[in-house]
């Protein structure tokens, strides 16, 4: 098969073949060890499909199938050894955070508004949350009952106190990740970054590893509530918090970096990280016009979601700014983003 014809049949099956795909591609029975996966335009071998593994359905070319893997890569596996499969469905997760205001046990003693943030974290599969002001740290516990009181099945790590320099003890808050345990779960009870040599935030960020329950996906969050009138270089600083997570949980690419940057309006400007590591090695899903504050006055893309260059493939196209009904429940929206993590029948 000359590698011209390839890349012209590739080419016209790219233009109709997009989206989320139904059908899925696995190792035949015969095959012990692994299916080989080629390049699309050579013979060279780019990965393996285990037996029980499986990868997505895009094109059939004459003596082969093409796929494409879970990390986004495109190629080739020979129909002599592979196996077609319909019906089956791809798993998506959705990642959120949410700044819910002075979030204290006054909060938590408000059932219609305790019901109504249960309401919006189940939309989520996992929901990162910031200004938790509760020094007893129940407040979470009080919450994931009322996530759990429908039945669902929730659960939450849960930060020591950012705000752990002398100057930054008054404005100390924890962070919270809540997580579907049905589609999500830790690898690890996650730590937060490093900041006593140079004091950079405010609030130091909360970082933790989990694993799609589904597909095989890894990802590592980073939450962070920034200093408003600090909120440029602490933003900037993300990048050195993702430098040190990466040290950290070494081999995985995929990290997302999410919360209140407080990044607009008059805390923030787009043309103030031009030229900066943050803005051009990482992939701001959340627009620079979007409005995730409950404000009428003003309209200000506050939370941010941020990926590396890692977990685009994983990435679906879909964002989103939720709603609260009144400031009483927030004066953040959620904000959040899709990724497909692998495939289940």
């Amino acid at each position: 098969m000359s590698r011209a014809f390839l890349r012209r049949v590739l080419l016209g099956w790219l233009l109709v073949v997009q989206g989320v795909w139904a059908d899925v591609i696995t190792p035949s029975d015969r095959v012990t060890t692994g299916l080989n996966v080629r390049a699309l335009a050579s013979d060279t071998v780019i990965a393996a499909l285990a037996p029980g593994e499986s990868a997505t359905y895009v094109a059939t070319i004459p003596q082969y199938y093409v796929i494409e893997l879970a990390d986004g890569r495109r190629g080739r596996v020979a129909k002599a050894w592979a196996r077609y499969v319909e019906g089956t469905t791809q798993s998506i997760l959705k990642i959120a955070s949410f700044n819910i205001q002075i979030f204290g046990m006054t909060k938590a003693g408000k059932p219609a508004v305790m019901a109504e943030l249960a309401d919006i974290v189940r939309q989520y599969d996992v929901v990162a949350v910031q200004e938790i002001k509760d020094a007893s740290q129940q407040v979470p516990t009080l919450f994931l009952n009322t996530i759990n009181a429908d039945g669902t099945h929730y659960a939450f790590l849960l930060s020591e106190r950012g705000g752990q320099q002398p100057d930054d003890q008054g404005s100390q808050e924890p962070y919270a990740f809540f997580y579907n345990t049905d589609t999500v779960k830790p690898v690890d009870a996650g730590q937060l970054f490093d900041d006593a040599a140079d004091d950079l935030f405010q609030r130091e960020p909360f970082m933790a590893r989990f694993a799609s329950v589904q597909g095989g996906l890894t990802f590592v969050m980073i939450t962070v509530h920034t200093k408003p009138e600090e909120a440029v270089p602490e933003i900037k600083a993300l990048h050195r918090v993702v430098q040190t997570a990466q040290a950290h949980y070494l081999g995985e690419d995929d990290f997302v970096v999410l919360g209140d940057f407080n990044a607009g309006c008059d805390y923030a400007s787009p043309a103030e990280f031009v030229g900066h590591a943050i803005a051009s090695e990482y992939h701001w899903l959340i627009p620079d016009d979007a409005d995730t504050n409950v404000s009428t006055n003003s309209a200000c893309a506050y939370d941010r979601i941020l990926i590396t260059e890692g977990m685009v493939g994983d990435y679906t196209g879909e964002w989103g700014v939720g709603t609260v009904s009144s400031k009483t429940v927030s004066d953040h929206f959620p904000v959040w983003a899709e990724f497909k993590v692998g495939h289940h029948n």
